[in-house]
C-alpha cells in the first residue's frame, strides 16, 4: 500500500512538472530542456515515416530513408517545429495538435534537429 501512494505522488509531480513547463512560444514558463529518443517506430513499406512531438520531446524513428515522406505529430498544447540545426534543408511549423510533413533529405546521414520555439528541445533524424 505504501508503494502505491509513493507511485502516485510521484506520477502527480511529474504531471504537475510537465504543466508547469508548458508555455506559449513567446512568453511563459520556460519548457524543461528534452532530448530525442529513438523510439522503436520504423518506417511503412512506402518509405514513409512519422516523428512524435509528446511533452516538449521529439520521438523519432531508429532511421528514414532519403527522400522520405516524414509526418510529424504534435501531441503538445504548443505549437513546434522541425527544423535542421546546421544542414539538410527541412523547417516544418506544426500547430498544437496538428500534423505537418517533410521530406527527408535526399543524401544519407545525420541530421541535428531543434525547434525555434524550444530550443532546449533536440534530436538526431538518422537517414539511411
Amino acid at each position: 500500500m505504501r508503494l502505491s501512494n509513493r507511485v502516485l505522488a510521484a506520477a502527480a509531480a511529474g504531471l504537475l512538472t510537465g504543466l508547469a513547463g508548458c508555455g506559449s512560444p513567446g512568453g511563459g514558463a520556460a519548457p524543461q530542456p528534452t532530448s530525442s529518443g529513438s523510439s522503436s517506430v520504423a518506417q511503412d513499406s512506402s518509405g514513409s515515416a512519422t516523428v512524435t512531438i509528446s511533452g516538449f520531446a521529439y520521438q523519432v524513428p531508429a532511421s528514414v530513408k532519403p527522400g522520405a515522406t516524414v509526418t510529424v505529430v504534435n501531441k503538445d498544447s504548443a505549437p513546434h517545429t522541425v527544423t535542421a540545426k546546421d544542414k539538410g534543408g527541412f523547417d516544418v511549423e506544426v500547430d498544437a495538435g496538428k500534423t505537418a510533413t517533410f521530406t527527408a533529405p535526399a543524401e544519407a546521414g545525420e541530421y541535428g534537429i531543434i525547434c525555434t520555439f524550444h530550443p532546449k528541445m533536440s534530436g538526431t533524424l538518422v537517414v539511411k
